[in-house]
Formats: structure tokens, sequence, C-alpha cells
């Protein structure tokens, strides 16, 4: 049962989320994105126990018992300690005007005690540029010992950043936490959080040190903010969960989810995206059609997992229109199988495939190995002829499925040049 949520009573009772299912998994940076009022926020505050769960479940892993616990009629004083261990950014910042921004961090490190958080609340402040420089690497007046009145709107949001990272939560909530930040600082924050989800190549963060004063909307970050990103980030294993219209990080997330209207309309990994759509790209049938229609024909493959982790059973069941694994020494096609309606076009997912033919003096040789991105399949159901060669799982296999119907969609635009490819090479060299 998804969740949903009402307010008011009464007449008045109007519901703003429905039937709303979502799974979010350790180490991944998600970003919900939508219309004012589609409930981005609301379902933001529902998982972080700021609201009463009234219909659905929300469970949240908890790493000290070693199981996910449930918010759905948890007492008070457990759900105190749920939040505790959470990291909420609010969009206004909720900071105590009679502390300055270290004291302000220094009382969130008070909730969960640690030797080393005083220094860590100092750390956390300069990486955020509120010490005493600036991403060039020029003195500034440090913002340590200032209140919240005497901080800009952008300067306050920084130091609400670093309140809610100081103890180390396994699962951050953000409301809008780039909104009022300039390019710099909204990418540092955006670095942060992507690093804190999981150690990351030293290319993305050295492409990160870009030249020059103005880097645009881009934002750059300097080179003495690297060791306090790689020390503050950790080994990793934090989960954020962040609403925002920001489009200067969207690119930044492991998965987008979108709202409208109160239900989630869209789930999408961006890893998994983006390998469908640079496969079909480079498979003739589709790499004739508009990039929008590339697109629109990619995310209707997606199944909301990386392709770099193993689809379980029960995401194997769900999707079965769309994707499909086969044990090793599966045959997927066989030679000389003829085509129909319920004929397939496969694109590898994980794993590893052989193609053979047959000899004509019997037997039969490998003519091919295939992986990850590369396609099969195509040429059988654009030519309507027979299957032309035999392909094996070499190992456990996963591939996504593009039924004939499909094909047919975009025959017009893609027949000629399918055809202009097989003028040059003889259709018995192609794979399908």
């Amino acid at each position: 049962m998804g969740v949903d949520h009402f307010f008011g009573r009464g007449e008045t009772r109007t519901q703003v989320l429905f039937d709303n299912n979502l799974e979010v998994l350790p180490g991944e940076l998600v970003i919900m994105s939508g219309p004012s009022g589609s409930g981005k926020t609301t379902l933001l505050t529902l998982i972080g126990g700021l609201r009463t769960l009234q219909h659905g479940d929300i469970r949240i892993w908890d790493h000290e018992r070693g199981e996910s616990i449930s918010l759905r009629g948890l007492a008070e004083k457990e759900l105190i300690g749920v939040r505790r261990r959470l990291g909420f950014i609010f969009q206004r910042h909720n900071l105590l005007e009679s502390l300055t921004a270290w004291q302000n961090v220094q009382m969130a490190a008070a909730l969960r005690p640690r030797p080393q958080a005083r220094q860590e609340a100092q750390e956390l402040l300069q990486y955020l540029l509120l010490g005493d420089r600036d991403v060039l690497g020029r003195p500034q007046v440090p913002k340590f010992d200032y209140t919240p009145a005497r901080l800009s709107g952008g300067q306050r949001q920084r130091v609400a950043i670093a309140r809610a990272l100081i103890n180390r939560p396994r699962l951050i909530l953000a409301d809008e936490p780039t909104a009022a930040l300039d390019a710099h600082s909204g990418l540092a924050v955006i670095t942060l959080l992507r690093f804190l989800a999981r150690p990351r190549p030293a290319t993305e963060w050295q492409a990160l040190l870009r030249e020059g004063e103005d880097s645009g909307d881009q934002g750059r970050l300097a080179e003495w903010q690297i060791p306090l990103l790689h020390k503050l980030a950790g080994q990793g294993g934090a989960t954020s969960l962040i609403v925002t219209h920001d489009p200067r990080i969207m690119h930044q997330a492991d998965r987008i989810v979108h709202l409208e209207r109160g239900r989630i309309v869209a789930n999408v990994v961006v890893a998994e995206r983006l390998f469908v759509r640079n496969a079909l790209r480079q498979s003739p049938p589709f790499a004739a059609i508009l990039p929008e229609e590339q697109a629109r024909l990619a995310d209707e493959l997606l199944v909301g997992v990386d392709p770099a982790v193993p689809l379980r059973p029960d995401q194997l069941a769900a999707a079965s229109d769309r994707v499909a694994a086969f044990a090793p020494g599966s045959v997927i096609v066989r030679e000389g199988e003829p085509v129909d309606d319920q004929s397939k076009f496969y694109l590898i997912r994980r794993g590893t495939v052989e193609v053979f033919r047959r000899r004509r003096e019997g037997g039969e040789e490998k003519v091919a190995e295939l992986g990850p991105g590369q396609c099969f399949g195509e040429v059988a159901l654009l030519m309507d002829r027979p299957r032309n060669a035999t392909v094996r799982a070499k190992e456990t296999v996963e591939t996504y499925l593009v039924r004939r119907e499909v094909f047919r969609r975009y025959e017009a635009t893609s027949r000629p040049f399918i055809e202009r490819i097989l003028a040059r090479f003889r259709p018995d060299d192609a794979l399908g």
C-alpha cells in the first residue's frame, strides 16, 4: 500500500499525496522534482517523521539495530530518536538567532557528542566558504562568530547545511538546499553530498578545479577545499533525498523522482537512462530517429536500477515486459528461428553473450562476443527474416527487451538507414 496524505478535516479535507511507492537505496543521491504544490515537501517531511503518517507505511533502515523500522504508529519518544539520526536541511534555515554560526552547528553536535565534533564544525564551515578564505584562496573575514542577523540568506543556508551534516547522518533530507546559493557555494554543497554518498574517482573532483575567477553557472572548487572534502566525506554511505527546482544540480543525482499532483509519475536512475540512451544511439535501427524519440524510447525501457547493480527477482518480475535474465549457457535466440509479433530485440544490460553460426560442413563457430551496452536481434525484425545466428549467455545475462511493435513505430524512419548499412556489408554479417 502506497503513502497517501490529506490536509484539513470534514468538507475541507483535501488529498495531497496519492498511493506513492518509493525505495531509496543506501548511498544514493535522489532528487525529487516537480511543480510547486505537487507534494514534494509533504512527502519529505513524512519520511523525516515531521508529519504524522496517515495511510501507508514508511520504513527507514536503522544501522544501529541492523533492521528497518516502521514510522507508522511509532511512539513519540522513538520518533524523536529516529529524527536525531537524520540530517534535515530546511528551506527556511531555522537557525537560533541568539547563537553564532559555529554555535548553531555545535548545538546539533551536542545531540550526539563526539570528541572531534568541535573541529569538524569549523572544517564544515570552512569548506562551505564561511572561513578565512574564498574560493580563489583570497583572505576574507571568517563568519564563525556571526549571528544569523549578520549573515546573508546564502550564508545562513550554508550554516544550516553544516548543522545538518555535523553528526554524519546516514539519511539526509534537504528542501531546496542550493536555491539561495551562488554557483561556487552550490557546487561545494552538492559535491559534498555526492562524496558523502560514496567515494568518487579523482577525475571527478579534479574536473571541478576550474580556472578563472568567473566559472559561470557551473561554479568551481578550490584546491584547498579538496582535503577538507575527503576528510568530511569519510567512507561515504550516506543517502540524500533532495527536493529542488535548481537545474544546476539535476545532473548530479543518481536518481530523479518526479511528482505531479501528488503522484510519483517518474522514477529515473540517471546512470541507467544514460546507459540505455547511449546504447540506442549506437544501434542502426534507432540511430536515425530524432534525439527526442530516442530519449522517449529509452525511458520506456527503464527499470529504475543502475546497470551496475544486478536485478533482484522481484524487480525482474515487476518489469518482465522490459527486461529479462538468462542463466549461463541459455540460448536467447536460435539461428533459423522465424520471427513473429512476439519476437524481440535485445540490449545487453549486464553480462556477456556469445554469438555462433552454423558451419556448412557441420557444427558451429563462434563469430562474436557482446557485452553491456551492445545489441542483437534487430536485423531479423527489420528484414522480417529468420534469426541468422544463435546467441547464448556466457554468464548470467540481463537484457532490456524491445518489442517488435516498437520497431514498427519507427520503421519508416529507420529502414532507409539500416538499408544503407546493409548495402555496405553482407546482411549475414549483422547479428540477429
